[in-house]
């Protein structure tokens, strides 16, 4: 090989070189995880106070008069998924009994009230009365009246504490799988998995004096796969938690 064909393969080399680096940088560039396109869209709602989005993004409020607003941010890091079994089933079974022993117990009062109403009538209208004086067989009745009235204040407070434990455990499922042309899911038949994941930025925030600040914040995001009838169905992604903010 003589030197001028090396020199000319050479330059071929170096040419082809050049040609292939803005390529990969394409590639590169192109290749950003969806976590950026969806936590852009966050940012942005969160901006322009876009609360039809942002609720349908974050189960998290970002109140810009007190935290700021996000102008600008780099994911620096993506945690592993984390998945876990979520079941509503002793949730649901909870409240089955809470209400059955609510409906025992005033089935018991009605009984005891209808069998001494003439008494407890009496006793409610001198309640009203602070200078009244009840007799003895008025006094026994409202003893036992009063722990009638605060049976039922504790049954009714442990049915309503049993369905807000369903309302807020299926909150992240139903937030997640709630979508157009999809049909409602039932959180009774639900088979979930969540799926969580956290996600480092580096974030250019905006206080609510003017200033910038540099912050690392970490977001994580969950979604909910379910399981209802056979059919699996991917939840689209909730954010659950934004510390450093």
């Amino acid at each position: 090989m003589t030197p001028s064909t090396r020199s000319a393969r050479s330059g071929q080399a170096r040419a082809t070189a050049l040609l292939l680096v803005p390529v990969a940088l394409m590639v590169i560039g192109c290749s950003r995880p969806p976590e950026q396109q969806f936590l852009t869209q966050f940012f942005r709602a969160t901006r322009s106070r876009d609360n039809t989005t942002i609720g349908k993004m974050s189960a998290v409020e970002i109140d810009a008069r007190t935290k700021g607003v996000v102008e600008d941010f780099s994911i620096t890091s993506i945690g592993p998924e984390r998945r876990a079994p979520l079941t509503f089933g002793p949730l649901f079974e909870a409240a089955a009994k809470a209400a059955e022993e609510e409906k025992a117990f005033l089935k018991t009062k009605i009984e005891y009230q209808n069998a001494n109403i003439k008494v407890i009538e009496q006793v409610i209208k001198l309640e009203a009365d602070p200078a009244a004086k009840m007799t003895p067989e008025q006094l026994k009745i409202k003893a036992e009246w009063d722990k009638w009235r605060e049976g039922i204040a504790s049954h009714a407070r442990a049915e309503a504490s049993a369905r807000a434990a369903i309302k807020s455990s299926t909150g992240l499922a139903e937030a997640s799988l709630t979508q157009p042309n999809q049909p409602p899911l039932d959180p009774k038949t639900f088979q979930v998995e969540t799926i969580s994941k956290d996600v480092v930025v580096a974030a250019k925030v905006k206080t609510p004096e003017g200033a910038t600040a540099d912050k690392t914040l970490t977001i994580t995001i969950e979604r909910v796969a379910s399981n209802a009838g056979g059919t699996t169905r991917e939840g689209r992604p909730i954010i659950t938690k934004i510390a450093g903010l």
